[in-house]
Formats: C-alpha cells, sequence, structure tokens
C-alpha cells in the first residue's frame, strides 16, 4: 500500500479544493437518477460523503468500497458526522474491486481519481470490468474516470541517460490548522509495459511542530482511449460516451481527463 494511503488525513489535504470531480458526480446522479451507486475505491469518502449528500433528498443510496483500512476508517469517521438521514443513504465496505460481489445490483458505478491505474495487469483489469459488470442491473452503467497519459513527462523519462524531472504539483494549506503540504513528483515511463513509476515526495510543515517528510511509491498503469474502450467491450458492456473533462465536452487533444461511459445491455425477452 502506498504511504499516502497510510495518512489518510494528508490525502484529503493534497486534494483540498478539488471539487471539480465531486461536482460532476453529483451532476450525474441529478442527470441519471440511480437507485443505487456503488464508488470504487472510494479512499477517504472525499467523493462519497458529498454523493451521498446528494443522493439523499433522490432517494438514493451510495456504497464506498474500500480495501485500505486507514482510509476506510476515515470515511466512517466523516461518516459518523453526517445527519441521521444522509448517514442511512451511505455504506463503506472493505473490499478489493478485482471480486467483490453486491447481493444486490447497483444502477451506477464510478471509478474517480484515476482509481482503476492501480490495476497494473491484464488479468487484474479485466477481472474488475467484469466483477463491475456483474453488479450492474440490466442498463447500467459504469464511469471510468482516468487520467491522460503525460506524454511530455514520458518523453523525458526515455532519454538516453533517462530524466526523472522534480515538479512541485501541490501546495496546499489546510484552512483548519494551517498545515502546509507540498507534494514534489518525479516520473519515468517504463513502454514495454506501459507502466509509469512515480514517486511522490511530501513535505508537511505542521504550524506548531518541524518538517515531516515522507516518500510515496505509485507505479501505475498507462491507459490509452482505445484501450479503455477495448475493455469494456470485452466484458459485454456497450460504449455509451467519452468525455474529455469535468465539463463533459468532447476527448480533445489538450484534455487532462479521459472518462468513457459503459453501459450494460438490458437483457430482452
Amino acid at each position: 500500500m502506498e504511504a499516502i494511503y497510510e495518512r489518510p488525513q494528508d490525502y484529503d489535504l493534497e486534494h483540498e479544493g478539488d471539487d471539480e470531480d465531486v461536482a460532476f458526480y453529483q451532476r450525474l446522479l441529478g442527470r441519471w437518477r440511480p437507485r443505487r451507486v456503488l464508488e470504487l475505491a472510494s479512499g477517504s469518502g472525499r467523493v462519497t460523503i458529498p454523493l451521498a449528500c446528494a443522493a439523499e433528498p433522490l432517494g438514493a443510496s451510495v456504497v464506498g468500497l474500500e480495501r485500505a483500512l486507514p482510509m476506510l476508517e476515515e470515511a466512517r469517521r466523516k461518516h459518523a458526522a453526517l445527519t441521521e438521514p444522509q448517514r442511512a443513504c451511505v455504506h463503506f465496505a472493505e473490499g478489493d474491486m478485482r471480486e467483490w460481489r453486491s447481493m444486490e445490483p447497483f444502477d451506477l458505478v464510478i471509478a474517480p481519481c484515476s482509481s482503476l491505474s492501480h490495476l497494473l495487469t491484464l488479468e487484474d483489469q479485466v477481472a474488475t470490468w467484469q466483477r463491475t459488470f456483474d453488479n450492474l442491473a440490466p442498463g447500467g452503467r459504469f464511469v471510468a474516470d482516468l487520467t491522460m497519459p503525460n506524454m511530455a513527462a514520458y518523453a523525458e523519462s526515455m532519454q538516453t541517460p533517462p530524466r526523472t524531472l522534480l515538479e512541485i504539483d501541490v501546495d496546499t494549506r489546510d484552512p483548519r490548522t494551517g498545515t502546509r503540504l507540498l507534494r514534489y513528483k518525479t516520473t519515468r515511463y517504463l513502454p514495454h509495459h506501459q507502466r509509469a513509476e512515480i514517486r511522490f515526495l511530501y513535505d508537511r510543515f505542521p504550524e506548531d511542530a518541524g518538517i515531516d517528510r515522507y516518500v510515496s511509491d505509485f507505479d501505475c498503469h498507462v491507459y490509452y482511449p482505445r484501450e479503455v474502450e477495448l475493455l469494456f467491450m470485452l466484458t459485454g458492456f456497450t460504449v455509451e460516451s467519452r468525455w474529455g473533462d469535468y465539463a463533459s465536452r468532447p476527448l480533445r487533444p489538450t484534455s487532462r481527463q479521459l472518462i468513457v461511459v459503459g453501459q450494460k445491455p438490458v437483457t430482452r425477452s
């Protein structure tokens, strides 16, 4: 498990102000009106909790699936702070998205924040897509939200000798405690594995203590648009749409996000 997932409060701090994707999923909830929603790799509940708040007046329910216990514990702490009606419409479950099975099907499954990039092998990817298909009701949708490949950074890492540039990609401050978090990032691309070796270096500056410095290693699969569509098609989905960012615009060369929506066909008698 990456070090950052053992520090859920730091995870929330590095995502302080990241609300574009939250608003995107809330809009989908209002547009599609699913009865039951599943979030894969729900982490600390960053998306799950506000989604549940939006689901409550619609009469919908949300399940957050997470395998990292520190993140799951933080999500349950936030859950306890909700109002009683909101708590009633959200549930957190411990499990692995490759194999977790629900007793009752879902109308919508989402995988925000590039969580699917943790699946490094084709076998794990197919297993996750297939399990998601099994967990959906006929006509249900699966939203795969992934970061587009950073070709410029990958090209640098493939030079001879390899160059891994160090960039500061997060500089944020906790509005409650004043704690500042800096995140540095290096990327090395392994084209023969279609994998990026990303090293996140964190400097945490609490107001009343010294610097807390640590490293979180993140090996991630790099997805390309046609590949994602093929995974949907291979596992029985039809590809409903492709979006290039959280404003739902079509996929473009400048898009930073790749959002592909697959739909489980409706069985006809």
